[in-house]
């Protein structure tokens, strides 16, 4: 709007002012005179004589002058303060220093250390784990078949299978230390001896009863940081009377692609296979009396298995498979426990939830589980569904019309829980399930699966139930 030209040199001519008040112009003048600092120049400054007679030629009013400038410069000044204020202001000093730096990091662990121990920290990653839901229905392999059983509460064993031992003196697993009394062979004797008895020697595998553990791999003493089956060691189990061990294979990328025994996650805790068999050969070239039965369940949403692959893992250990008990087939009659030991046979292995085997060719001791064993609900959520016998009894796994060799009863509740566990491994329950299931199916149970083994009787119960079961074959005979 405005248009001049002061008539010193030194100063340039502006245009297009941007017309102001008087207010404003006014406000203008009453900023300190810091606020106008100039950046410095070559040019010569105009004398004081030619501003006035300038001012007198325009009528122009050093209000208007002043105002025009503040409104010209307004967006530069901040900038060249800022700038002005960084070069002649000292760097600031780091205060981080090595001291400081070390209480931090202590710090940090020990709020770590008490969220860990105080909070539910277990709970709540639980939460985000992923989440495997069983099958829509209970078949889980080729080799699973189907079940026929009936869904009323009429007895197929009649009532006639008593299962109902008590126990002279309970020995709770969590007391043992070494090979408890009840699984302890004569010493003043030649007489041959099976899984701590003589008596047992007459039974065949398939009349046996056989302590077993649930995902015998997952314990918290083994590493398993969530969701483990068992406190103590399989190994410490197998001294306390264990001889059935049912263990989840997986093939984990963090572990090159190897196999390692493992519950669902790889990471969250691992068993090595060729160290749990090396401990099950030294703990059977102990006692060279024991029998020992392996089950191994495949997951395969860890990758590809192949059963083969695990038995090569098996002859790495030296004697192992030496020890690999080797069937005729279905329909075979299974041995006497007898025969086993005197043969050194004494490794039984069974595999099922899918897996495959090199050109349909699996290693020769390894049988099918599910066209053997006929299995009860595995999917029990607490103590009203496992005293449910028509719910917690049913078949769901194994050959139709129970035609299997074996019967195996799911005795623990999913999730697991030890308090469940102090329950169902005591004498009452497992006299009460055990006698149930047997007498809903017409069949004795030969593998009954459990959890937290190292809670109650389970192993002295079931060497009770195996002499009582020799004693009627006697009688029999």
């Amino acid at each position: 709007m405005y248009e001049y030209d002061m008539s010193n040199k030194n100063t340039s001519s502006v245009k297009a002012r941007t017309p102001i008040s008087a207010r404003a112009a006014a406000d203008s003048l009453q900023q300190p005179k810091s606020h106008y600092k100039q950046t410095p120049s070559n040019n010569t400054t105009p004398s004081n004589n030619d501003l006035s007679a300038e001012r007198t030629n325009h009528h122009f009013d050093s209000a208007s002058i002043n105002a025009s400038q503040d409104s010209n410069h307004s967006n530069v000044m901040g900038t060249d303060d800022d700038e002005y204020d960084r070069l002649v202001s000292p760097p600031k000093k780091n205060r981080c220093t090595v001291l400081v730096a070390s209480i931090f990091l202590v710090l940090v662990a020990v709020a770590l250390v008490v969220t860990w121990q105080v909070f539910p920290t277990e709970d709540v990653v639980v939460m985000f784990l992923p989440k495997f839901n069983p099958p829509a229905s209970p078949y889980t392999g080729e080799e699973a078949g189907t079940t026929t059983s009936d869904n009323n509460i009429d007895y197929k064993g009649g009532g006639a299978i008593d299962i109902d031992i008590p126990l002279e003196t309970e020995v709770p697993n969590s007391d043992v230390t070494s090979i408890p009394s009840f699984m302890t062979c004569p010493t003043d004797s030649e007489q041959l001896c099976c899984n701590g008895s003589p008596q047992n020697c007459q039974l065949k595998v398939n009349e046996m009863m056989f302590a077993t553990l649930h995902n015998a791999m997952a314990t918290e003493e083994g590493g398993f940081t969530f969701g483990f089956n068992h406190y103590k060691a399989l190994e410490k189990a197998m001294v306390a009377g264990y001889r059935g061990i049912n263990l989840d294979l997986c093939k984990c990328d963090s572990n090159g692609g190897r196999l390692q025994f493992c519950h669902n996650i790889c990471d969250y805790g691992e068993r090595m296979p060729q160290e749990v068999f090396a401990n099950v050969l030294d703990f059977l070239k102990a006692y060279p009396s024991e029998v020992i039965v392996l089950i191994f369940q495949a997951t395969t949403e860890r990758g590809p298995i192949v059963w083969n692959d695990l038995y090569d893992e098996m002859k790495q250990v030296q004697d192992f498979t030496d020890m690999l008990y080797v069937h005729g087939g279905e329909g075979e009659e299974w041995p006497l426990m007898g025969d086993l030991v005197k043969s050194n046979k004494r490794i039984v292995t069974f595999y099922f939830n899918g897996g495959e085997c090199t050109n349909d060719v699996c290693p020769e001791p390894f049988l099918p589980f599910y066209e053997y064993t006929a299995e009860t609900e595995y999917q029990s959520a607490n103590l009203d569904d496992l005293r449910n016998v028509q719910y917690s009894c049913q078949l769901t796994r194994g050959p139709g019309g129970f035609k299997g060799d074996f019967f195996a009863v799911n005795n623990f509740v999913t999730p697991p829980d030890p308090e469940v566990s102090k329950i169902t491994n005591t004498q009452k329950f497992l006299s009460e399930r055990l006698t149930s299931c047997a007498n809903y199916n017409g069949k004795r149970p030969n593998f009954i699966y459990v959890d937290f083994w190292s809670e109650g009787v389970t192993s002295q119960f079931m060497q009770s139930a195996n002499k009582q079961m020799a004693s009627q074959k006697s009688k029999q005979e």
